[in-house]
C-alpha cells in the first residue's frame, strides 16, 4: 500500500470578486449585489519517495510551477492504448505553427509528425488497465483519470500509480526537458532580450495562442493587462504585442537584467485578479536549436524527438549524383546551365509562372528532367532552408490552385538539389548538422506526400570558387 502521510488544504478565506456586468445593471438586483466565490483545495500525499497532490478547482494553477514537469507524460507512455487517441497538442519549432490542438474521431492511431513535441494527450487506456485506472484519460504535465473508486480507496490507487510509474514505458514520445544549466540558460535570456529590443517575431506572449495548465488548455477571452515594473505602470491594454513591451522598456529605461522580471498584471471577469513575470508570459524559440521557453522554463526536445526526426527525413529518397557533380564550385544560375548537357531544362527565375497577390515572386522550381522537377539552393546548413521555403510555397499554392495556371503541374517527383559547405559530403539527411533545416525538409516532404508528390532529395558538395 502507499504508506506515508495526507493533508488537505482548503481556500477558506476567500476574497469576492466583483462582476464587472452586475455594476452595469444593478437596477436589476434588489439587495446586496451577487458577487463571484471560487473555492479550490489540494490533497496531498507523500511518502519517502513520492508526493502526489490531487487539485481541485484552480489550485493547479498555483501548483504547476512546483509539480513534475514530464509526470503526465510519463504515465502515458505506460498506460494509453495508441490504436484510440482522442485529442493531441504539441510544439514545433519549425515552421508557422508553433503550438497546435488536435483532435480525432474515436479509434484514430497515435500519429506523431517528425519535429513534434508533445504536450497533451487524451486518449482510451489499455484494456487491461481499465479496472485501475479508468476508461480514458488526459495526460499533460499532470494526470486526469476516472477509476470507480470512493475516497477511502485513494491510497490503494496511489500505490497502482507508482507501480505504473515505475513500470517499463510501452512507447517513445517526443517531449521537451527542462534544461537546468545556468550558463546555458543565461545565454539564451541573451539572445530573448536582443529579440525583444529588436522586435522580432521569435518571441510571442503565450495569452495570444494557447496555455496548457496540467491538463486544462486555457485560451484568452475578455481580459486586460497592464505592464508593471518598480513604480511604473502602462496603460491597460486589450492585448499582449512585443512592440508594446518594448516600448515599455524604452519608456522607463529598464536595464537588460530587469526586463524578464516586469510584471503582467492580469484582469479577468471571473477570477482574481494575479501577476506574473515576464519570463513566465512568453513563448519564446531559439533559432538554430531545438530550445523553446514556455511557462518560464528553458525546455529542450529529448532524445525521443530527435531519433524520430532524423527517422523519418532518412525514409526520404537520396537520388544518385551524376559523378561529376558531386563536388560542385560557382554560383547556381552557371550551375543550372551547366546542367543542360545532362539533360535539364531550366525553370530558373520563370517568375512569371507562380505569383502570390502581394506580387512577390516564387521560384516553382529551377531545372526539369522528365517527371521530376528540382528546385537548387547552394549554402550552409544554416542558408539552405532558404530552397524548403521557396518549396513549401509552391506546393502550398499547389494544393489551393492559386495561381497556377501557366505551371507544368505534370512531374511526378520534388527534388532538393542542395548545394551544401560541408567538410564532409553527408551519406544520409540526418548527418546535415541543423535541426532547423532538417525541420524544414520534414515538412516540405510530407506536403509532397500529402499532394501525391515524391519527395527526393539530391546532395552535392559545394565549394566557394577562389579568386
Amino acid at each position: 500500500m502507499f504508506c506515508g502521510g495526507y493533508s488537505f488544504y482548503f481556500s477558506k478565506d476567500i476574497n469576492s470578486k466583483q462582476i464587472p456586468w452586475v455594476e452595469e445593471y444593478e437596477e436589476f438586483f434588489s439587495g446586496n449585489k451577487p458577487k463571484n466565490l471560487i473555492y479550490f483545495a489540494a490533497y496531498l500525499w507523500e511518502n519517502d519517495k513520492y508526493c502526489f497532490v490531487i487539485s481541485y478547482g484552480k489550485s493547479h494553477f498555483y501548483l504547476r510551477q512546483h509539480c513534475d514537469h514530464d509526470f503526465g507524460t510519463e504515465i502515458a507512455k505506460r498506460a494509453v492504448d495508441k490504436q484510440d487517441v482522442r485529442q493531441k497538442s504539441t510544439k514545433k519549432f519549425a515552421g508557422k505553427k508553433k503550438k497546435e490542438i488536435r483532435s480525432y474521431t474515436k479509434h484514430t492511431k497515435l500519429d506523431i509528425e517528425s519535429g513534434e513535441s508533445v504536450d497533451y494527450l487524451q486518449a482510451s487506456i489499455l484494456e487491461e488497465q481499465k479496472a485501475d485506472f479508468g476508461k480514458t484519460g488526459k495526460f499533460g504535465s499532470s494526470v486526469n483519470l476516472n477509476p470507480e473508486i470512493e475516497k477511502e480507496d485513494l491510497e490503494d490507487f496511489l500505490d497502482k500509480l507508482t507501480r505504473l510509474a515505475e513500470s517499463k514505458e510501452l512507447f517513445a514520445l517526443p517531449r521537451t526537458m527542462i534544461i537546468d544549466g545556468l550558463p546555458e540558460v543565461i545565454s539564451y535570456e541573451e539572445k530573448l532580450l536582443k529579440e525583444i529590443k529588436g522586435i522580432k517575431d521569435g518571441a510571442d506572449f503565450t495569452a495570444n495562442s494557447h496555455d496548457l495548465v496540467g491538463v486544462d488548455f486555457i485560451f484568452s477571452g475578455q481580459e486586460k493587462y497592464v505592464f508593471h515594473w518598480g513604480g511604473n505602470f502602462s496603460n491597460e491594454l486589450d492585448e499582449l504585442s512585443i512592440e508594446q513591451l518594448n516600448g515599455f522598456i524604452s519608456e522607463h529605461s529598464i536595464p537588460d537584467d530587469q526586463i524578464l522580471s516586469i510584471k503582467i498584471k492580469v484582469k479577468k471577469e471571473d477570477a482574481n485578479e494575479f501577476s506574473r513575470t515576464l519570463k513566465e508570459s512568453i513563448d519564446y524559440i531559439v533559432d538554430g536549436q531545438n530550445v523553446i521557453l514556455s511557462q518560464g522554463k528553458w525546455m529542450r526536445f529529448n532524445e525521443d524527438y530527435l531519433d524520430q526526426l532524423n527517422e523519418y527525413i532518412d525514409t526520404i529518397e537520396l537520388e544518385k549524383v551524376e559523378d561529376d557533380l558531386i563536388e560542385i564550385m560557382g554560383i547556381e544560375s552557371d550551375f543550372n546551365i551547366e546542367l543542360k548537357k545532362h539533360g535539364y531544362s531550366i525553370a530558373d527565375k520563370d517568375f512569371s509562372k507562380i505569383k502570390v497577390k502581394s506580387g512577390t515572386p516564387i521560384e516553382a522550381w529551377d531545372v526539369k528532367k522528365e517527371d521530376t522537377v528540382y528546385a537548387v539552393k547552394f549554402g550552409t546548413a544554416q542558408k539552405l532552408g532558404y530552397v524548403c521555403d521557396q518549396a513549401n510555397n509552391t506546393l502550398e499554392l499547389i494544393s489551393k490552385k492559386a495561381n497556377t495556371k501557366k505551371l507544368d503541374q505534370s512531374f511526378r517527383v520534388y527534388c532538393l538539389w542542395i548545394g551544401i559547405e560541408n567538410k564532409k559530403l553527408p551519406t544520409k539527411i540526418s548527418e546535415i548538422n541543423s535541426i532547423i533545416l532538417k525541420q524544414k525538409i520534414e515538412s516540405w516532404a510530407r506536403k509532397c506526400s500529402e499532394l501525391g508528390i515524391t519527395p527526393q532529395i539530391k546532395i552535392s558538395k559545394h565549394s566557394k570558387a577562389s579568386v
